[in-house]
């Protein structure tokens, strides 16, 4: 993976169902051939279709004014520099924490890509705020679809935003039953990022033990998941991480490491 531009187009594009295209970047292709090459010309559009090999409904919805929904996901996700971030840059750290909230306090809809994400604390919360309104989507407290809890979303450019992050790693629908490891940009990521991932999981899902000296986080993940997120911890923080079945602990000296104190 490119480290120096992410997510690539191609994974946002691949979050796309184009029912007439195998691979969602053909649509693109098609479309952007389409408007270099034919947008402002005078020929019918069954001749465009003769020329393009492409059938002729297709050209005429084009010539309409429509145009493929990854297509425009794409120029919404661009016009809003979510695509092929620097990873240095404030975008990327901003997408990093959110894809950390997405795994740790949130979920992306499973059919709509609308991410949402809780808040434990205010500190957690005023962070999220930060992000979603750096990155121009906004931020709206809403009560959950269960109606049980109150979840951030964002305001503007939902499901774009939600599929930027499923191409970075995030998961989509039931945690539990889908999530079975971390996001790859994390191997080869700064440690700057990797450090951030861990300050937001922790601070969403880390309990306290105070007679102890201990933080729990308990969660029901595949042994692969727990071992990597265990791995990550240990790494960016230094401490000795100790895993149960559905649990693991380490000490509360992270808080500190962390800025969480």
């Amino acid at each position: 993976m490119h480290m120096q531009s992410i997510p690539p187009v191609e994974a946002f594009a691949g979050t796309y169902n184009t029912p007439s295209y195998a691979d969602p970047m053909d649509a693109v292709a098609d479309f952007e051939a389409y408007r270099r090459e034919w947008g402002s010309s005078e020929l019918g559009s069954q001749a465009i279709s003769t020329r393009m090999e492409i059938p002729r409904g297709r050209i005429r919805a084009w010539e309409n004014g429509a145009m493929p929904d990854v297509v425009r996901g794409i120029n919404t996700a661009r016009n809003q520099g979510w695509l092929e971030c620097d990873v240095d840059g404030e975008t990327f750290a901003a997408l990093n924490r959110l894809v950390a909230g997405v795994f740790s306090g949130g979920s992306i809809s499973a059919e709509l890509y609308e991410p949402s994400f809780s808040a434990p604390d205010s500190a957690v919360e005023a962070q999220l705020r930060a992000d979603l309104e750096f990155l121009g989507a906004g931020c709206k407290l809403v009560k959950s679809n269960s109606g049980n809890v109150e979840e951030f979303r964002a305001e503007r450019d939902t499901t774009v935003l939600g599929r930027v992050l499923v191409s970075l790693g995030a998961p989509r629908g039931p945690k539990a039953e889908t999530v079975d490891r971390l996001p790859s940009y994390l191997d080869d990521a700064p440690v700057s990022i990797q450090k951030a991932f861990v300050r937001v999981y922790v601070a969403n899902r880390g309990v306290h033990i105070a007679d102890k000296n201990m933080v729990q986080i308990m969660e029901q993940r595949p042994d692969r998941y727990s071992d990597a997120l265990a791995s990550l911890i240990d790494s960016v923080v230094d401490v000795e991480v100790r895993r149960g079945v559905q649990s693991m602990r380490f000490d509360d000296s992270v808080f500190d490491e962390l800025g969480l104190s």
